[in-house]
Order: structure tokens, then C-alpha cells, then sequence
């Protein structure tokens, strides 16, 4: 452990040396503009001041993460776990956002962990097919549905939030319980999930243990990118925090101690409840742990949609309690309100983007330049730099949660962190407006295919793309062509539609396959009207099939969901009898609830076509 220590400390200190190296070239008199005469006035200044941000920004949150993570702590064997304590086990679930087949799996594995605990779903929507599955599994259910009291605009009973929905459930059965384990409806756990947590409770002032997010989804470029994002985090800056006894709250997977969340007032009635939540524990000086093990395996985003919703929730979130909740900074130790304080930044790289593109457009339209910076200078002091960078984050992956699969240089990732930046600007510019955003569970379990997104999820992208090159375009002619900003705004505007290109060959290949298949022309082709479309929905666009003299498209028909509803339900282990019934009717409402949004799972399988009379 020492020579790693020794390896890491010379490391950092070459690291501090390249950007002192790369600040002396930069923070000099010749870096500064004379864009409005030849003496520098306030205008200048400002030019040079916001290019400062955006060149500097990820770097130093890159620094502040290493200086996290000169102590990692070191992995151990978990504490045996004390006899005695009660405990429960509980997930969430939104009927229409996860699917009842995912949440059969989570509960089934949740079920076989080897302490003795309750079992708990927390329904939203008080579901009548979710009701019978818990009945069928021996799994207690809790909806505070149609309880006004429970569901708030504001507060601790916030509607249509985790937080809320879990403070619900502790209102009423959390005096039952001593420690209470939960994962979101999407996470499949290991048997040892609560001998491995619930050890750690036998230190009095342990208010909660976390454990790492892992997606299980790696076949989809967009889950994969958004795993590879988080390797760092999860790895060595999650098992710093832990030696410094200050992990995180990560609202996916955690067990907590009710006594201690009882003390702070309970899960936080905001948008990322898990962050609000973390802080006022360590503002009271609880402890925190955490168990860098994949002790639960979920789902991670598999569409742009999606991955875009995540994102803008937790960028708007985070940013949020950054300007309105400084309080719990101040209360807890300096160096906690620190690390807090670093790792909220994150989510400004957005706002970065944003200056960068203004300070483009002002170039390429007026000529003003925020620096002087010639290119070849540009590459000499500063790639040095970035390959230390990319260095350090390699030498640090040995401390990831899976070591041997969490490595490489994750190209994915990088990817989607730049294809994700104008989503966490139009989060900070919501902040900024007081745009009020409610909790969306991300869609899991549905197995909706990436070629499904709409090309508008990348408005934002093509917008700034099509003003750069709008803007590039008159800079030419008016003879603004210094390489440093040419070159960047070129990068920027292959990059965004790009994306978007991505999109478009998905969609390609994915209809290609389709009519690879055997038959697929029988299916597809021969039942089809010519020119005909489906009178369901004006959004659906698919060719319509003749049944009799009514034409219905094969994803949304009420027969064809129905039928496959019924096999569903009468496959052995299912549900039977009037439960059934109640079952076929309520998922059939909702079927026609979402026509014209989404295409049910169920019915995404087509009926054989029946035979035409002669």
C-alpha cells in the first residue's frame, strides 16, 4: 500500500508542476486581448476572465478528485453482522415507467438475501396487477395512493417522488424497523446485500452504508457510456470518501439506519433527494460507509431519451441545492463542506460549454478575441497537461469496483460526456429561471430499442452546431481566421450532429435487421395494405393490417394485446381467477391510456395473420 502511496504522491506532485507550468503561460500580459483599442479596459478583462472558466473549469475538478483520492481506503472484509436487528427490504415501483416482469426478478432476489428481514414494495399506483404479484411472493405492499395526506405539493409527502413515496411508508411502518436496506425496482441483488451492509451498524454512529451502481445493460451503447461515466466516481473517489467517513448517498441502492433519519427529518422532499438527504446527515456529524462491491446489478438508460432525462434530472437537482441549500456546508467539517463543494461543481461544465460557444460567435460575428493564443504555443504548454490527465485517470482505475472490467480508455463514455453537455446547460439555465421539475423514473424493464428516440432529443445539439457554422461562415469572409478558435469551433460543429448521425444509423440498421428476418416480409409486407396506416393514433405510423373492414396496427391492437395479456396470466406461477380478470381490465385502460405514446411490451409480439376467405 505504501508504494502505491509513494507512486501516487510523485504522480500528483509532476501533475501540480505541468499546471504551474501551463498558469505561467497562461495568466501573462500577452495572453490579455485588445479587442477595443489598444489599451485594456474593463471589456477585455471580462473576455479574458470567461475563457479562464471554461478552459480551467474540468481542470481544476479533475485536480480536486485527485486530491480526493490520495487516501483510498483499503478494501477489507465486511463486519459480521449482529443478531437482533429488524430489518426491512424495500423497493419502489410507477406502474407504466417499470415493467411488473422486472419487478418479479428484483423481488425474487431480494427475497433469497441471507439476513432475516420483510420484504416491501412502495406502488405508486397502488397497481392491482403489482398487488397480486406481492400476494403471490409473500411480499407485503404499501401505495399511499388516494391518501391526500400523503401527497403533497412541497415537503416531506412530496408527490410523485422517491423521497416522498419512501417517507410515506416510514409515516407508517417505520417504527417497525431498525435498519431498512432498498434498491430501486431495476437492481437484481447478490444473496450477501445485507450480511455485507448491515455489519457495519454495530458502530453506533454509522447513520447509513452505500454500495456501488452497477449496470448490468453493457449491450447498449447508451447504458455502456453511461456506466463508464461513473467508474471513477464509484471507485476511488467513493472509497476515498468512505475513509474519510463521508460516502455519499446514492438514492439507487443504500441501507440506513432509522434512528439517524429519523434525527435529520427524514428523506429530503426534493428532486434528488438522495444528495439533499447525504448532507444533512453529515451536517448532524453521522457517519457513513461504503462497500465498493456489485452487490446489486440494475438497468442503466439504453436511449438517448432517457439518458437525457437522467441527466437533466440530476444536473438540475444538484445545481439547485448548490445556490439554495448552502446551509448543511456550514455546519458540517470543513474539509466535508469541501468535497461537497468540489463535487457539486461537476455539473457547471454545461454552463461551460455555453460561455465557450458565445465566446466563438463574438469572434467569428465582431472579431473580439477572449485571449492570444497562438496555436502552436497552445499545444506546447498545454498537451503536457492533458496527458498527465488521462495518466492519472488510468493509474486510479485500479481502484474501481471491478478492476479487471472497469479499465481501458473507456471511449464510450468520453462520448456521451460531451454529447450530454448541452442537456446539463439548459438544466442550469431551468435553475437559474425557477423552472420547477418533477421526479420521472427513467424507463426500465421495457425493452425499447435505442432507434426508437426522436432526432428533436438532440435540438439543443443541432441549435448550437447550425449558429457555429452559421457563425463560422461570415468569420471567413470577414477574415476572422485565427486557428485556435477556427479549429475548436470546427470540433464542435462535426461533434453534436454527429450524435445525432448516430441516431439515424441505428434506426437504419435496426429496420435492416428487422427485414433480415425469416418471414419478415409475410409480416410485413404482404398483410399490408398499400398506403394504408393505422386509424388508432395520428402519432402511430405504422402500415395498418386488414382485419375485416377495420384496419388496426398490429402494436396497438386491443385483440393483440389482449391476447397476449391472457397467456401472460395463465402461464403456470401467474395469477388466475378474478384477479386475472381485474388484472386483463386494468392493464387494457392503460393500454389505451398510452396509445399513441408507447408501444406496450406486451403487444410488441404480432398475432399470425388470419387466413383471407376466398
Amino acid at each position: 500500500m505504501w508504494a502505491s502511496r509513494v507512486v501516487y504522491t510523485l504522480m500528483f506532485s509532476l501533475g501540480l508542476v505541468l499546471l504551474a507550468r501551463f498558469g505561467y503561460f497562461w495568466f501573462t500580459a500577452a495572453r490579455l486581448p485588445r479587442d477595443f483599442g489598444r489599451s485594456l479596459d474593463a471589456g477585455d478583462i471580462v473576455l479574458f476572465a470567461a475563457l479562464t472558466f471554461v478552459v480551467w473549469n474540468r481542470v481544476i475538478i479533475d485536480l480536486s478528485a485527485w486530491l480526493i483520492c490520495r487516501r483510498v481506503d483499503p478494501l477489507r472484509s465486511d463486519p459480521v453482522p449482529a443478531r437482533g436487528f429488524r430489518v426491512a427490504f424495500i423497493t419502489t415501483f410507477v406502474p407504466g415507467s417499470e415493467s411488473l416482469s422486472m419487478l418479479r426478478e428484483t423481488l425474487l432476489t431480494m427475497l433469497a438475501a441471507d439476513y432475516p428481514h420483510d420484504t416491501w414494495v412502495l406502488d405508486e399506483g397502488n397497481d392491482p396487477a403489482a398487488l397480486a404479484l406481492c400476494r403471490e411472493l409473500g411480499v407485503q405492499h404499501f401505495s399511499r395512493k388516494g391518501r391526500g395526506k400523503l401527497n403533497r405539493d412541497r415537503g416531506r409527502f412530496l408527490m410523485k417522488s422517491k423521497g416522498g413515496n419512501h417517507n410515506a411508508w416510514y409515516a407508517w411502518y417505520g417504527k417497525r424497523y431498525d435498519i431498512v436496506a432498498q434498491v430501486d425496482s431495476d437492481f437484481k441483488v447478490r444473496r450477501d446485500f445485507l450480511t455485507s451492509t448491515i455489519g457495519h451498524f454495530s458502530n453506533p454512529r454509522v447513520a447509513f452504508v452505500g454500495t456501488p451502481q452497477i449496470y448490468g445493460n453493457m449491450e447498449s451503447f447508451i447504458a455502456r457510456g453511461a456506466a463508464q461515466q461513473t467508474y471513477l466516481f464509484y471507485g476511488p473517489i467513493m472509497r476515498s470518501l468512505s475513509r474519510r467517513k463521508m460516502t455519499m448517498l446514492i438514492g439507487a441502492n443504500h441501507v440506513v439506519r432509522v434512528a439517524a433519519l429519523r434525527e435529520i427529518g427524514w428523506y429530503q422532499g426534493h428532486l434528488t433527494e438522495d444528495l439533499a438527504t447525504g448532507k444533512r446527515f453529515h451536517a448532524k456529524r453521522w457517519e457513513s460507509v461504503y462497500v465498493p462491491k456489485p452487490l446489486a446489478v440494475g438497468e442503466g438508460p439504453d436511449t438517448w431519451t432517457a439518458y437525457f432525462n437522467q441527466q437533466y434530472r440530476w444536473a438540475f437537482g444538484c445545481m439547485s441545492i448548490f445556490f439554495a441549500d448552502m446551509g448543511p456546508l456550514l455546519k458540517m467539517r470543513r474539509s466535508h463542506g469541501f468535497y461537497y463543494f468540489i463535487l457539486e461543481m461537476f455539473y457547471f461544465s454545461g454552463l461551460a460549454m455555453g460561455v465557450s460557444a458565445v465566446l466563438l460567435i463574438l469572434y467569428y460575428l465582431l472579431g473580439w478575441k477572449a485571449a492570444n493564443i497562438p496555436i502552436e504555443s497552445l499545444i506546447i504548454w498545454y498537451s503536457p497537461v492533458v496527458i498527465w490527465r488521462q495518466l492519472m485517470v488510468l493509474w486510479l482505475q485500479r481502484y474501481s469496483v471491478r478492476p479487471k472490467v472497469e479499465r481501458g480508455m473507456l471511449w464510450t463514455g468520453r462520448l456521451l460526456t460531451i454529447a450530454v453537455l448541452p442537456i446539463y446547460l439548459l438544466a442550469f439555465i431551468g435553475v437559474v429561471r425557477g423552472k420547477r421539475v418533477t421526479f420521472k423514473t427513467t424507463p426500465k424493464g421495457n425493452g425499447r430499442p435505442q432507434a426508437t428516440d426522436s432526432l428533436r432529443v438532440f435540438t439543443p445539439h443541432l441549435i448550437i452546431a447550425g449558429l457555429l457554422a452559421g457563425a463560422l461562415a461570415v468569420g471567413v469572409l470577414l477574415g476572422h481566421t485565427v486557428w485556435v478558435f477556427i479549429a475548436w469551433g470546427g470540433v464542435t460543429i462535426v461533434l453534436y450532429p454527429a450524435f445525432a448521425g448516430h441516431l439515424l444509423w441505428q434506426r437504419f440498421t435496426t429496420t435492416a435487421r428487422q427485414r433480415a428476418l425469416p418471414g419478415a416480409g409475410d409480416t410485413a409486407t404482404a398483410g399490408a395494405h398499400p398506403g394504408s396506416r393505422c386509424r388508432r393514433t395520428r402519432r402511430c405510423r405504422r402500415p395498418a393490417y386488414r382485419r375485416g373492414r377495420r384496419q388496426h396496427c398490429q402494436h396497438h391492437g386491443r385483440r393483440a394485446v389482449a391476447h397476449r395479456l391472457v397467456r401472460e396470466l395463465r402461464r403456470p406461477g401467474g395469477v388466475h381467477g378474478e384477479l386475472a380478470g381485474v388484472a386483463l381490465r386494468n392493464r387494457q385502460r392503460r393500454v389505451r391510456q398510452r396509445r399513441g405514446r408507447d408501444h406496450d411490451r406486451l403487444g410488441e409480439q404480432r398475432l399470425p395473420r388470419r387466413p383471407r376467405r376466398p
